[in-house]
């Protein structure tokens, strides 16, 4: 499977929003239109803008029974075991954050979020990918995804059967989906009204051209708040239990709860287009039917007695002092993005624009922006199955007086690998040497075609010399030390003599693009790494 590679067969991208309550996915075909799948039972669908097509969106929930996945997105919510303890939500953000939490699944079974997310991502990407075979997946990253989460992604993409997998800043895929085209030192706001909480960003965009990843884009400021829309439905439902004149203790309304809390989540996301929407819900214990007419005006007189608001207000003017800290102008400011269901209430769209008078405001598609961003977005596209950048180990030229590089993998190699791409011959630097390190450097640009064959020597300050040649060694580029934070070493057992060739070292490429060690302790004969991963490779 390609990374990057916008040029799939079908001519169709699929834009995946993974957020944390909800996922999004956007399909764009050969021309430039752009509209939500819907999932018949998983999805739900948010109202249409006049004249607009509806969104449609899955919850991010999956439930577990008797060890295995049994119900996804609006069905577990439609059930009214959203909350339920065999239930995994919220999956993008803990997944992230690395939440050590395990769901009991029954049977005695327990997943973690990770196992959780990838339930719930490759069925629904499967059903996707039916629908749109030979698609190209783009997934959008969030703010504080770790570095192996796109490794994630592309895993279940693979498992789902994609035929390519992309990811893209989701700052960037939000600016894509609303047409709004940052300009370079000119601030902008997205204002983000989630399940989870409020949050307010100030970016701009910097002079450098924007990566695959949409890297350009800079954080000068955000500010939050603990407003979200789960708390906004578990306000609406408690108005409801007064409307039904039901108290909260009474075991009517326990029992009804659930089902109250998923009826208060669809008021607030369809009033501002209805106007007014009755509910109805029956206590199936004791046969009561609870009835109530719920109106734009009851949803506004909760956001005020909660001071959702003035929460929205504080959390700009926040975010506003912090860019003024850093030197920003709050009149350069020409747009704020709003994004979340939340950002799709009048009241909050109304404070918006109340703040930002010089400002335009983008608010057509708070749930689907980032989704349609995603699938629209032309990142640079990369030669297929090939990597982009060269990757060469370090070593000290004493001629010279200076660290040069020898190259393991060159720009535009292949993978995976037919076989291996180089060996390299590692020997102790000094009597008594226990651990050798294979320091790898990325290197931006490329550099010819012909793979190393020269035979590398560790020194004594843990880089690498050459014994031969040095070709290529006046390559000069972009150079970062990629496994500086997790080294591979070598360890000589027993200690290893200064000059003796130790460990023979080869490399292949897999499939998902790790550059692979194998190495041979030359004394005793014993492998002493096989495949073992060094860098997932560019």
């Amino acid at each position: 499977m390609t990374n990057d590679d916008n040029r799939d067969k079908s001519g169709v991208r699929l834009g995946v929003d993974f957020g944390i309550s909800t996922m999004v996915i956007a399909a764009r075909g050969n021309g430039l239109a752009c509209h939500t799948v819907e999932f018949a039972g998983l999805s739900r669908e948010f109202p249409a803008i006049p004249g607009g097509a509806p969104v449609h969106g899955i919850p991010s929930l999956i439930r577990y029974e008797g060890g295995k996945a049994v119900q996804y997105g609006d069905e577990v919510a439609r059930g009214g075991a959203a909350d339920g303890p065999s239930t995994a939500r919220w999956l993008c953000h803990y997944l992230c954050d690395g939440s050590p939490v395990r769901i009991p699944a029954g049977n005695g079974c327990v997943v973690g979020y990770e196992e959780a997310a990838a339930d719930f991502l490759a069925p629904v990407l499967t059903r996707a990918l039916s629908r749109y075979p030979g698609a190209g997946l783009v997934f959008t990253l969030p703010r504080d995804a770790p570095a192996a989460y796109p490794e994630f992604l592309q895993k279940v993409a693979r498992r789902a059967g994609a035929a390519s997998c992309s990811v893209l800043n989701e700052y960037r895929a939000a600016a894509a989906g609303y047409g709004y085209s940052p300009v370079a030192g000119e601030p902008f706001f997205i204002v983000t009204l989630a399940e989870t909480g409020l949050e307010v960003t100030v970016l701009a965009a910097d002079d450098r051209p924007a990566g695959p990843a949409g890297g350009d884009l800079r954080v000068l400021a955000r500010a939050t708040g603990s407003v979200g829309c789960r708390a906004l439905d578990t306000w609406i439902a408690q108005d409801l239990l007064i409307k039904f004149r039901l108290p909260e203790r009474d075991p009517r309304a326990v029992r009804i709860m659930p089902q109250l809390r998923y009826e208060a989540a669809r008021l607030r996301e369809h009033l501002s287009v209805t106007g007014e929407k009755e509910v109805r819900l029956k206590d199936t214990v004791s046969g009561k039917t609870f009835t109530a007419v719920y109106t734009t005006a009851d949803l506004d007189r909760v956001l005020a007695s909660h001071d959702v608001i003035l929460s929205l207000e504080e959390c700009m003017g926040r975010a506003l002092s912090a860019m003024r800290m850093q030197g920003g102008d709050e009149n350069q400011v020409r747009a704020v993005l709003l994004l979340g269901d939340g950002c799709a209430l009048t009241a909050i769209q109304d404070a918006v624009r109340s703040r930002f008078t010089l400002a335009m405001l983008y608010t057509d598609h708070p749930v689907d922006a980032v989704a349609c961003g995603a699938a629209l977005y032309a990142a640079p596209a990369r030669l297929k199955d090939r990597i982009t950048c060269s990757y060469a180990l370090r070593y000290w030229d004493s001629a010279a007086q200076e660290h040069r590089y020898r190259f393991l993998v060159h720009s535009g190699t292949r993978y995976p690998s037919a076989g291996q791409v180089a060996r390299i011959v590692i020997s102790a630097a000094y009597d008594g040497q226990t651990l050798l390190g294979i320091p790898l450097y990325e290197i931006g640009g490329t550099a010819g075609d012909s793979p190393p064959l020269l035979e590398l020597v560790s020194d004594t300050g843990g880089g690498v010399r050459l014994a031969g040649p040095a070709q290529d060694a006046d390559f000069a580029g972009r150079i970062v030390h990629v496994n500086e934070r997790s080294p591979i070493l070598l360890v000589a057992t027993p200690p290893a003599r200064k000059g003796e060739p130790r460990f023979e070292c080869t490399f292949i490429i897999d499939p998902d693009r790790n550059l692979c060690l194998s190495a041979r302790d030359l004394v005793t004969g014993m492998l002493v790494k096989v495949n073992a991963p060094v860098h997932r490779l560019m």
